[in-house]
Order: C-alpha cells, then sequence, then structure tokens
C-alpha cells in the first residue's frame, strides 16, 4: 500500500548504462525497412560516438555500420540491446543478451501483456528486469539521450538535438513524441532524455522520475502517463524533487470512463482511480494538467522557468488589442490567476506611455499604436518593471506583424528578463496564427523567455507556475497520507453494528432504533420522537428508496405500523429477506451534503466529498482528499465545492456548522485508514448539516465489504 512502501527504491535496475550506454546493437537492422533503418540513422545523426553494431544475417553492411549474423557473434557484450524484431524473437535476443552481460535494451515491438500470449512475454521481460536489466519497452518508440547522442528512437527526429533541462517519459509513444518534437524543433527548447516507454512491462515510469531527480542535467520531468505499477516510488521521487527544487508534471489521458477504457485495451493495465491519484499528485507537488495542450505549454513554460521562488502570484497582461486584453482578463480569471494591481506611480508612467485611448488599467492595451511606436514598449516595460511585488510578466506577440516589429518586442521581452530577473512569458493569443522566424525564437529563448501558444493554454500553464512555486514556498507535509492495512476479517455490513464503528471513530449518526416488530416500529417512533423515516433493513439492499422500502414523515402510531408492513413487504417483493427495520427521527437542517470514502488497491483510501441528495449524482460537485486529513484538509474540502455558498448562509438563512461538519470528514478518514482492506467503499448520503453549534448526522449508511 501507498505510505507502507515509502522509501522502496527501483527495482528495475540501474538506468544508467541504459540511458547512456558506450556501446548499442541494433537487431534487425536493415537498410530499407522503416523502424530498422531509422534507429540506425538517428544514432549518426545524433552524434553517438559509442561503439554500433548491426546485426541481421542477411546483411554484410547497414548504413555504413558492419552487420554481424547474431548477438553471440559481436565481439563483446554491448551495453544496450535495440530488438528491432517480433515479440516473441525480442525476448530471445534479450535473455541471449543478458546471458552474454548486456544490462540495458530497448523493445519498440508489441504484443506484451495486450492479450493472448502477451502476459507470458512480459513475465519473460519482468524476470530479466529482476536479474539487473533496464528495458524501455515494449510498445514504444525507444529512447533519446540528447547529450550523449544515445538516439535508440523509432521515430522521426529533426537535427540537431537541443540540449537542455528537460526530461520527457512518456507510455504513450504518440503524445510523447507530438510534444517533445515541436517544442524542441520549432521553440527551440531544450530536453536531457526523451523516453518512449510504452507499456513499461519491466521498468516503469517510476524508476525513470526516480532517476531523473537525482540527474544535475535535468530540472524538469515531464511524464504522460497511463497507468502506474509502484506509485510509491513515484511520490517518494516527488518528495526529494521538492527539496531540490524540481519539477516533475504529469498528464493522464484516459480520465473518462471511455477513456480508461482505452487505456485498458491499449496498455494491458490497470489505471488506479484518477481523483484518488490526482489527490496523491497533489499533496506530492506534482503538477496535473487536465488537457494535453496544457501540459506542452508547461513544458515550455517550467523549460525555461526552472525556478521562481520569488514569483508572485499575479500577473501583468500586456495586450496590442483592447478585444485581446479582454480575451486574457478573461483566460486568467478561468485559471484562477488574478491580475496584478497597478500602483499610482506606475499607471501614471503607463498613461505616458500610451495614446490617450489606450487603457491605463491592467490588462493593459496598447492599441495598434504598439506596433507603430518603437519607442512606447520599452517605456511601458520599465514602468511595468518598477511596480511594487513579483508578478509575471505575459506579453502578446503577433506572428503575422512584420518581422523587424517582433524582432523588436523579443528583444526588449529578452532584455527585460534578463536585467530584472522577473518571470516574462510571449504569448501568442492564437496558435494558428503562424509561427515567428526562428530567429526570433532564438532570442526569447537564450533570454529565457518562453513562447506560449494559445491564449487560454498560456493561462493556465502560468496557473501550475504559480501553483509550483506556492507548493515550494508552503510549509506541507510532504509524506502522502498512507493506508495502513486494518484487520483481515471484513466490517459488518448491517447499518446498527456499522453505526457504532463509525461513532467510534468520530463519525455521528443520527439516532436509530433497529425493529423487528409493528409494535417495536411503534415504540421506536415513540421514543426517538415523531415523525420519524422508517426504512426496511436487509443484507445487500442499498437503494431502498428505488422499491418502496422507505417512508418518511410518519407522523402516528398506525402510520409507523402501515409503514413498517409496507417497507419490509416490499424489500421481500424485491427478493430481500424480511429482517427488520430502521426508525430514525425526521430530520432538516441548512444543507444535505455527501462524503464517502473510496479505497483504490494500487492507491489506498480516501474520502469524497460534495452535495449531497440527488445533486451528487446531477452536479457531480465533488473533491477528494488523501486519508488521513487533517482539520484544515476538511476544511478545504468543504470550501472547495462550487456549492460551498449553501453552507454559508444565503439570504437570511442563518450558516452551516460546517466546524461540525469538517470534524465528521477527520472521523470519516480515521475510519478510512483504521479499516483499509476491510471493505472497498462507503457512502455517507445524505448528512444533514443544521444550523452553527448544532451538528452534522449522517442520515444513510450504504457499505460495500468486498475486500480490496
Amino acid at each position: 500500500m501507498v505510505g507502507a512502501m515509502l522509501g522502496v527504491r527501483s527495482v528495475a535496475g540501474a538506468l544508467s548504462v541504459l540511458l547512456n550506454p558506450k556501446s548499442i546493437a541494433v537487431v534487425g537492422a536493415s537498410p530499407s525497412r522503416g523502424r530498422a533503418r531509422l534507429v540506425l540513422h538517428n544514432l549518426r545523426n545524433a552524434g553517438y560516438s559509442g561503439d554500433v553494431y548491426a546485426i541481421n544475417p542477411r546483411y554484410e553492411d547497414v548504413l555504413g555500420y558492419k552487420c554481424y549474423p547474431s548477438i553471440a557473434s559481436l565481439p563483446g557484450p554491448v551495453d544496450c540491446v535495440v530488438a528491432l524484431v517480433g515479440a516473441d524473437a525480442a525476448c530471445d535476443v534479450l535473455e541471449q543478451a543478458h546471458a552474454l552481460g548486456t544490462r540495458s535494451a530497448v523493445v519498440p515491438s508489441a504484443g506484451f501483456g495486450e492479450g493472448g500470449h502477451g502476459e507470458e512475454r512480459g513475465g519473460r521481460l519482468r524476470r530479466l528486469a529482476a536479474g539487473g536489466m533496464s528495458i524501455c519497452g515494449p510498445n514504444c518508440f525507444g529512447m533519446i539521450s540528447v547529450r550523449s547522442g544515445a538516439a535508440m528512437y523509432s521515430g522521426p527526429i529533426s537535427f540537431p538535438l537541443q540540449p537542455g533541462p528537460v526530461a520527457i517519459v512518456s507510455q504513450s509513444g504518440g503524445l510523447g513524441h507530438n510534444a517533445f518534437s515541436p517544442l524542441m524543433n520549432h521553440r527551440r527548447l531544450g530536453f536531457s532524455y526523451v523516453i518512449s516507454c510504452g507499456n513499461a512491462t519491466a521498468t516503469g515510469v517510476e524508476d525513470y522520475v526516480d532517476h531523473f531527480v537525482d540527474d544535475p542535467d535535468v530540472q524538469v520531468i515531464a511524464c504522460v502517463i497511463e497507468s502506474l505499477s509502484k506509485p510509491e516510488l513515484l511520490f517518494e521521487a516527488a518528495q526529494r524533487a521538492r527539496r531540490a527544487r524540481k519539477s516533475i508534471l504529469f498528464y493522464q489521458p484516459g480520465r473518462s470512463a471511455a477513456g480508461q477504457a482505452t487505456v485498458r485495451s491499449h496498455t494491458g493495465a490497470l489505471v488506479g482511480n484518477s481523483d484518488i491519484l490526482a489527490a496523491h499528485l497533489r499533496r506530492c507537488g506534482i503538477v496535473q494538467t487536465e488537457s494535453y495542450d496544457t501540459f506542452i505549454e508547461t513544458i515550455e513554460l517550467f523549460g525555461l522557468v526552472p525556478r521562481d521562488d520569488k514569483l508572485g502570484g499575479d500577473v501583468i497582461v500586456v495586450s496590442g488589442s483592447g478585444g485581446g486584453a479582454a480575451v486574457a482578463a478573461d483566460a486568467l480569471d478561468g485559471a484562477g490567476v488574478p491580475l496584478a494591481q497597478l500602483s499610482a506611480e506606475t499607471v501614471e508612467r503607463v498613461g505616458a506611455a500610451l495614446p490617450e485611448f489606450g487603457s491605463v488599467n491592467n490588462p493593459l492595451d496598447g492599441t495598434g499604436s504598439i506596433y507603430d511606436d518603437p519607442k512606447m514598449l520599452p517605456k511601458l516595460m520599465d514602468a511595468i518593471l518598477a511596480n511594487p511585488g513579483n508578478p509575471a510578466i505575459m506579453c502578446a506577440v503577433n506572428a503575422s506583424a512584420r518581422t523587424e516589429q517582433m524582432r523588436l518586442f523579443a528583444d526588449i521581452f529578452a532584455d527585460a528578463a534578463r536585467t530584472s530577473g522577473r518571470t516574462v512569458v510571449a504569448y501568442q493569443p492564437n496558435p494558428l496564427g503562424g509561427e515567428l522566424e526562428s530567429g526570433i525564437v532564438n532570442t526569447l529563448v537564450e533570454g529565457g523567455v518562453p513562447l506560449m501558444l494559445g491564449i487560454s493554454e498560456a493561462m493556465r500553464a502560468l496557473r501550475c507556475l504559480v501553483g509550483r512555486r506556492e507548493f515550494w514556498t508552503t510549509d506541507v507535509p510532504l509524506t502522502p497520507a498512507g493506508a495502513r492495512r486494518g484487520a483481515a476479517s471484513t466490517l459488518p455490513a448491517d447499518f446498527m453494528d456499522l453505526r457504532k464503528v463509525l461513532s467510534a471513530a468520530g463519525v455521528p449518526v443520527v439516532e436509530t432504533r433497529y425493529v423487528t416488530s409493528e409494535r417495536e416500529a411503534i415504540a421506536a417512533g415513540r421514543a426517538v420522537g415523531l415523525p420519524v423515516a422508517v426504512k426496511a433493513e436487509a443484507p445487500g439492499l442499498l437503494h431502498k428508496s428505488d422499491i418502496g422500502a422507505v417512508r418518511l414523515g410518519c407522523m402516528s402510531d398506525e402510520a409507523v405500523a402501515e409503514a413498517y408492513r409496507t417497507v419490509t413487504g416490499n424489500a421481500v417483493k424485491a427478493g430481500f429477506a424480511n429482517q427488520g427495520a430502521l426508525i430514525q427521527p425526521m430530520m432538516s437542517g441548512i444543507a444535505e451534503v455527501y462524503a464517502g470514502v473510496i479505497c483504490d488497491p494500487l492507491l489506498g483510501p480516501a474520502v469524497v466529498f460534495g452535495l449531497g441528495g440527488i445533486f451528487i449524482e446531477v452536479l457531480k460537485d465533488t473533491i477528494t482528499e488523501l486519508a488521513p486529513l487533517s482539520h484544515a484538509d476538511a476544511t478545504r474540502m468543504i470550501s472547495s465545492i462550487r456549492g460551498a455558498a449553501l453552507l454559508q448562509g444565503l439570504r437570511g438563512r442563518p450558516a452551516a456548522d460546517t466546524e461540525a461538519l469538517a470534524r465528521l470528514l477527520v472521523g470519516l478518514g480515521k475510519f478510512a485508514v483504521e479499516n483499509t482492506g476491510r471493505f472497498t467503499a462507503l457512502d455517507l448520503n445524505p448528512i444533514v448539516v443544521k444550523a452553527e453549534g448544532q451538528g452534522a448526522f449522517a442520515v444513510d449508511i450504504a457499505l460495500d465489504v468486498k475486500a480490496s
């Protein structure tokens, strides 16, 4: 379980040989066939200086490399084997190479775990990994070590390669390639490593992240992850990354139900609950983006602003049009990034630089004059840089403007970034607006100015940058909440016993009486106070209202007796045993909310909170946080949902007892951790939250006792 295994390091073997091999054998090399030719082509053009051996019994020479008939015929063991052959043959080749002393391999071929004999082949790779072989793949493009030129990559690459602080690790070959290739080729962002690891059957994404955190050439680690096998290793690496002020970015495709089905068929692996995973990532400071486009823009931003502890949480925007300024303001609001306040002196200086019809409010509208008057932008930048605080400065660029104008803009932005130490970002509002001249891009990059494409994506990426700074500079617990396994037995499924367990953990449950006859029902109704709710009780009966097994608002003895007969009878008609009923007082409050627990077998338990009753299914306004919860965690969860205002008191209504609700959530997190392994899921819906000082009480409990 997560937490219990913190401290465990990679079992896949040292990656240094795989990432920087001194010799490489390419098995299946061919002068004409796609991938088999491309790997040799890439090695040569990347400037790899180590020994390269082509292996194919059909040829004597491939692209100028001497060709050998087999692994066994090589003059000695090689550091890495690239197996450009089918799945079964690849297993044979790797086993032969391992026996001869090879410690790493790249396996582009598929057929390892997706179905058929895939699992058996995957087992062969895992046994090799257990024996000390690091394996990139299978079902991948391969990898590029930019500085050494070890481009064991079976996809097209543009040369020369641009070295830099970013390492990208992607299980999806296409998503990884379409991220690094345009960033390196068109925006001149430098990379240290490009890893397409495919199914990651033997060496997982977590292993690469763990290694790169300790690599001095890597400052930003960008990950496209479809499945996890060693999440505890990822979370531990994230803790070390925070101490080293290194960034880990994370994009997970396939979070929807349809998307997860696609991922499972593609990788042959299950993805942990995405909400629990997101909670772990937040706790560890791993930056997760919601979209692939934002992921790419955030790589660009972090790659050129690898560290900025002094960055403020706000921004000043400079635009060349009023409409563009308004769009920027909307995008910032949507991303949750505030506009910086301009001081009176700054407003005066900005006003002196702009024409009369320009806007001195932030976002600044330089009007079209900003393109015509070469003196305007330098004056604006001087005024902005003198403004108090340390906001980011976002400046619009226009690829359709005259080249000499954009050259001037780039020079001014780069000079501002260099001389002030501020975070200065250039963005193209329309990503389809054309490409800037390469010399302009180079000026920006050399000045440490990221070039962002698309105004909304640029602002979301900026929110990620601000979030990174907040995490780095805030005292937060580094250790992710762990899940310790509870007793081996499952939890009691009946309401009354479960109520006792929850109450002992600090989760108040409304007063409830269990009855097995009309007479007992009447007595219970009098004891708890009319009016009451009468609910049938039977093992496995969860959605009671769907079968008429609930009666509400029973005001008299006769109504209680009739309700008892009806709900138990309806339960029997629906196929459930007659095991009596529950009697509860009718309870009203300020709001009804939902809370629950999810126990993921890979990622552990988490608490889910949101609006309750029917709103939980209709609005899906929920937040997930790792168990256990601190009081601060619980308070933050309550205030984070969109419907939080309903708890604060609206139109003269009293505020809800959010303190009692927070205590209930803390107790639920305690229950989750203490009983990990004894259940899969728990729902409390509704929880009635009364006015301040009057408490919060769970009314209905649904438990899935299937062991996780």
